[in-house]
């Protein structure tokens, strides 16, 4: 346990680019606190419609996407340089690492979907109007958490056996095709709106539904992620 979490130190760090632990966590949470302070101004100035609020949870949700690949390509970027990753092989073993790296992704998500909660609480007070604000704050906290966890536990393993640039270019191959399917599901002659309302209103009927089938498929997702990261960088040279 103490060399994973001096892995998560180092990860850290590096996510900062500072050398300290705590800068990465502020970097993780200005998404969330620029959300909230855009929104006050927006209240202070009488610019806060719904349509507003609407853009600015967008707005502020892709910049949390968006930091979950900054920070996949900050920690991975080191791999280029040996002398670099061989600071935490000693007495850091390479299974440290990989654990130390999906729980040092893992606090940082956490955090800032923590951050996202107690944004989209403040801002989504116009538009649910007559709707439970704990159940819907929840969910939208939730659904970034799922998102950004999996992103992390798809690249990951990417990153680990290809080269900076292949990888990238391999995760944004992957990202593309989400869309690509979407799009190609819509042409096929099937009811997928009744189906996906179905499932919305059996899952939202009550709310540890949702938080206990998002962290399963979080949990189950990391596993498998963890386990091929360690396969892939078990054979890698130093």
């Amino acid at each position: 346990m103490k060399a994973i979490a001096e892995q998560i130190r180092l990860d850290m760090q590096r996510f900062s680019g500072a050398g300290r632990t705590w800068v990465g966590v502020l970097i993780f949470l200005s998404a969330p606190v620029i959300g909230i302070l855009l929104n006050l101004v927006m209240a202070l100035t009488g610019n806060d419609g719904d349509d507003a609020r609407t853009a600015l949870t967008g707005l502020v949700a892709g910049m949390g996407i968006g930091l979950i690949v900054g920070l996949v390509s900050g920690l991975f970027v080191d791999f280029s340089n040996a002398a670099i990753r061989l600071n935490g092989l000693l007495p850091i073993t390479r299974d440290h690492q990989v654990f130390g790296r999906y729980a040092a992704v893992s606090l940082l998500v956490l955090v800032q979907s923590c951050g996202y909660a107690i944004f989209y609480f403040c801002v989504a007070d116009s538009f649910l109007q007559g709707q439970d604000h704990w159940r819907a704050t929840v969910l939208f906290a939730l659904g970034l958490f799922m998102s950004e966890s999996l992103l992390f536990a798809v690249a990951a393993p990417l990153f680990y056996w290809l080269e900076m640039a292949k990888a990238v270019i391999a995760f944004l191959a992957l990202l593309g095709l989400v869309p690509i399917t979407a799009l190609v599901g819509s042409w096929l002659p099937f009811g997928w709106g009744a189906v996906w309302n179905s499932i919305m209103r059996f899952l939202t009927s009550d709310l540890w539904r949702p938080v206990l089938l998002g962290l399963a498929v979080i949990l189950a997702a990391d596993m498998v992620s963890i386990a091929i990261s360690r396969k892939v960088y078990a054979r890698k040279e130093i």
